[in-house]
């Protein structure tokens, strides 16, 4: 049985490799041409982040759109 992961575990491992990629919140929200305060929310809760959004910062953290699922402290991208 899959266990649910829940908006707030998903922003611990937004925010897990963000802090791997050495990139600011700020320059986060830059490459996705976003507010700041908009992406500090998705590091909160992402409850309501898009898909698209996810696949993006997949792509700017050098990861798998999976490795934001998993039910880890923290992640590790390849």
């Amino acid at each position: 049985m899959l266990e649910s992961i829940t908006g707030k575990e998903i922003a611990n491992n937004i925010r897990a490799e963000r802090n791997r990629a050495d990139i600011t919140q700020l320059e986060v929200a830059n490459k996705l041409k976003i507010t700041l305060r908009t992406y500090v929310n998705y590091e909160d809760d992402a409850k309501g982040i898009k898909a698209t959004t996810l696949y993006d910062l997949a792509n700017i953290f050098n990861c798998n759109i999976d490795d934001f699922y998993l039910h880890k402290k923290s992640t590790k991208c390849e």
